[in-house]
């Protein structure tokens, strides 16, 4: 192989290496962008969709707890005849299992004493919650008996001594599932109830689906508050990758204000420096012509200088200097081997000397 086809060999590997390197990087470069846009869309969808999970959540609890906190009402009439106010209640709802438990279905009577009996001592108000279909039937005696035992949670009973006229009483029960009624009466000591001028007002309060949409309720707001905790998580996430991001940008975007800059180079060319206006003048050849004058009372010379006065200058070291000093005078080169004589009061004198071989200064002689 030749040097000239190594050489082309060697000129032609650097540029197909190049190409490779730049397809690459064209390649790859949009990739990492590309990711990051999928990421925070990805994450704005997910944001988007657990905020309306917190939404969707919360209402169902809301709607929940409003069907167990509202309460079934019941008005239990007055019978004047019988004297007693009794009411069958129908059906009570709940999960409760038969006993005590929290699992009860809460029920609230209020009684407000109309008017109340003239005898005036000895005087009790009972209430029932008797677990029956019917409160005419003819059982239902013997369950107040088992109520007054207190010994039965499915006949229930409660009782307040000498109530007064005006006032309101509230009784609490709680109930299992099943049907049940309510009486309400005055008695005396002897137990037998009170019907002259006796009049009852009892209205109720039942909570059948406080325990059924409740614990559902609860379980809905704690789903909601998890959504809401995975929100935010996300949310911090993305303002992560945001601020990261706009980093990132500000300094690709100082990197490339910068390579432009760099890329454009100076302003503009440097400025050109003053400097002489054409070539140096040509000195003249001969002797030079006194320039410079004395006091205003010193005339001008012209013409060569006289040949009565000489000066003796000694050399510095042996050497010939530009300016000797004689009787506080000095010599000054005026140019092709002409000297002038400046006196110690600055003024020249108007003869123009050589130097001789010995050191000394003459006066020139045409």
């Amino acid at each position: 192989m030749s040097e000239e086809e190594l050489e082309d060999n060697v000129a032609e590997m650097p540029l197909s290496e190049e190409g490779e390197v730049d397809a690459d990087q064209e390649a790859t470069a949009p990739v990492e962008p590309k990711n990051i846009q999928g990421k925070i869309k990805t994450l704005r969808d997910a944001i988007k969709k657990s905020r309306w999970n917190v939404f969707l959540l919360l209402g169902v609890s809301l709607v929940l707890f409003g069907f167990a906190l509202f309460p079934l009402t019941l008005s239990v009439p007055y019978d004047d005849l019988w004297g007693t106010s009794e009411k069958d209640m129908g059906y009570v709802w709940g999960p409760s299992s038969p006993g005590e438990d929290f699992l009860d279905v809460p029920f609230e009577l209020e009684v407000e004493i109309v008017r109340a009996p003239s005898v005036a001592d000895n005087v009790t108000l009972e209430v029932y919650v008797l677990k029956a279909k019917d409160c005419l039937d003819l059982s239902v005696s013997e369950l107040e008996v088992i109520a007054r035992g207190g010994n039965s949670h499915n006949n229930q009973f409660q009782s307040l001594e000498s109530p007064l006229e005006g006032e309101t009483y509230t009784f609490d029960f709680n109930l299992d599932m099943g049907h049940y009624c309510t009486k309400v009466q005055f008695v005396d000591s002897k137990g037998e109830t009170l019907k002259q001028n006796t009049k009852l007002s009892v209205n109720g309060k039942l909570w059948p689906n406080q325990v059924v949409t409740g614990l559902p309720g609860i379980v809905f707001l704690g789903l909601s508050i998890f959504a809401f905790i995975g929100s935010q998580k996300k949310s911090t996430k993305l303002k992560s990758i945001l601020e990261k991001r706009k980093v990132s940008e500000e300094q690709l975007i100082l990197e490339a204000v910068s390579a432009e800059k760099i890329a454009q180079g100076p302003a503009g060319p440097p400025q050109s420096s003053s400097g002489p206006s054409g070539p140096p003048q040509k000195q003249k050849s001969g002797p030079p012509q006194s320039t410079i004058s004395q006091d205003s009372n010193t005339s001008n010379r012209s013409g060569p200088p006289p040949s009565s006065s000489t000066e003796q200058i000694e050399a510095d070291n042996g050497q010939t200097s530009e300016s000797v000093s004689s009787d506080q005078s000095t010599f000054e080169p005026a140019g092709n081997g002409y000297f002038y004589r400046k006196m110690a009061d600055g003024t020249y004198e108007q003869v123009i000397y050589v130097q001789s071989d010995d050191g000394t200064y003459i006066p020139y002689q045409q």
